[in-house]
């Protein structure tokens, strides 16, 4: 079999570990939500808030890329320190999403469905390594102009004609084989230019360009001359990929943990996140800038109770649900990062659906949803849950000190802290009580 790219951008250093697929972070409709599953393809950086990068930006870390269907082009979002802002850097080598076949082109073209393709561009015959066999082989490279041709429609995909209609032509001649083409295209991207996720980038006259750091470089020369001396050619560079990553300088990121809590009318039930029918009753804003900031929604019945909170944390009373979620959209198109614990499944899924059924235009909401998780337009999103669950990193890591993935017991293991304990339902908690409660969470994910 062809040596496979490695697929996943959420595995962060996964050019040389192949991992599962994740959503892009893009979208279609700038007014109107996506239904759960729809295939996501467009994304406006106005939209999102954010800045187009300059003809020259000193060095930034590559932390996300998605696709935007409006240009037909990947982007990518570089975090740049200094500032402590993200910007949108837009391919412009003319990168252009394709698969490949065991086909020759003389064959494919005889296949109409594919010539005839509208977002078919052209053939290329390739030379690749055939891992399985150590031998290099030519294969051809179908090109289209638009990723979805290659794959993620329900039907009509290149992907899909070419093994269905190549029997109709040439019958069983040929095992006919397609490779790549169930991979993100942005995820492509990233693999055929080599790029490393969390690694500093530049930008030079509009082009992207890997920034060394001299003094991480003759470190790194050193490690790998006294601990690696002798090893074959063929491991060098793997060693020297990873010690790379561990050997440069990790940037100060400017971040925010986010919590909410959500009122319900019945104590035992946790309100779901898909259908998002009851209010965002609190929200809690920790920022590495110091601010903490505590969101409450005026509701009636409920006592104020003593609001004695330390002069750094802002009490921040709302009348309307409405402008609650609006407070906190602006803080998730402030902050470059931001982090949960379980946002995913919860918190910015709960924000997502009832931002939209409380009518907001999906353009005014940050917040793109996946199947399984929720990524942000402008920042990146961080589900600490996530990452505790990652079994390295519960046992090598923690050696094993929590064992259940829950906010408490992991930072009782971790923090020597735990979650403020409730004698009663949140939706009964005072006003100062339930603020205490979200605040509490949101700095233990911090």
């Amino acid at each position: 079999m062809l040596q496979k790219k490695q697929r996943s951008l959420d595995e962060f250093y996964s050019l040389f570990k192949e991992s599962s697929e994740i959503e892009s972070n893009v979208s279609t409709s700038p007014d109107n939500f996506l239904e759960e599953g729809e295939e996501q393809e467009e994304m406006v950086v106005e939209e999102a808030g954010g800045e187009l990068a300059p003809a020259n930006l000193p060095p930034s870390y590559l932390v996300s890329a998605g696709y935007d269907g409006s240009r037909g082009v990947v982007y990518l979002k570089l975090y740049e320190p200094t500032s402590q802002r993200i910007y949108f850097w837009y391919d412009n080598t003319g990168h252009r999403p394709y698969l490949l076949t065991n086909v020759p082109p003389e064959e494919l073209e005889k296949l109409e469905r594919v010539v005839n393709h509208p977002s078919f561009d052209h053939f290329e015959v390739v030379e690749k390594y055939d891992a399985l066999y150590d031998r290099n082989i030519k294969v051809t490279k179908v090109v289209a102009k638009d990723p979805l041709a290659i794959g993620g429609r329900p039907r009509g995909c290149l992907r899909d004609i070419i093994p269905e209609d190549y029997p109709l032509v040439f019958g069983n001649s040929r095992d006919v084989k397609v490779w790549e083409a169930a991979i993100k295209y942005y995820q492509c991207y990233i693999y055929d230019r080599a790029l490393q996720p969390g690694m500093p980038y530049k930008i030079e006259n509009g082009k992207l360009i890997p920034y060394s750091h001299d003094d991480s470089e003759k470190n790194i020369r050193k490690i790998v001359d006294e601990f690696f001396r002798g090893e074959s050619s063929d491991l060098l560079p793997y060693l020297e990929f990873w010690a790379r990553l561990l050997e440069y300088p990790a940037p100060k990121m400017r971040r925010v943990a986010l919590d909410i809590e959500v009122y319900s009318p019945v104590a035992t039930r946790v309100p779901d996140p898909e259908e998002a029918s009851q209010p965002v009753i609190c929200a809690s804003l920790v920022g590495s800038d110091g601010k903490k900031r505590v969101l409450l929604l005026r509701r009636g019945g409920v006592e104020e109770g003593e609001m004695d909170f330390p002069s750094d944390v802002s009490i921040e009373f709302y009348t309307s649900e409405r402008d609650l979620l609006q407070s906190i959209f602006n803080a998730l198109n402030d902050y470059p990062f931001v982090i949960t614990f379980n946002g995913d499944d919860f918190d910015l899924n709960y924000l997502y659906h009832r931002a939209k059924n409380l009518g907001f235009a999906k353009r005014d909401v940050p917040i793109e949803r996946g199947q399984k998780i929720c990524l942000l337009k402008y920042g990146v999103h961080i589900d600490l849950y996530r990452f505790f669950l990652n079994r390295s990193i519960q046992i090598y890591a923690f050696g094993q000190k929590y064992r259940n993935v829950t906010l408490d017991e992991v930072a009782r293991a971790l923090l020597g802290r735990s979650k403020i304990e409730l004698t009663k339902p949140v939706s009964e908690l005072s006003y100062s009580e339930l603020a205490r409660y979200c605040l509490n969470d949101a700095e233990l994910t911090y």
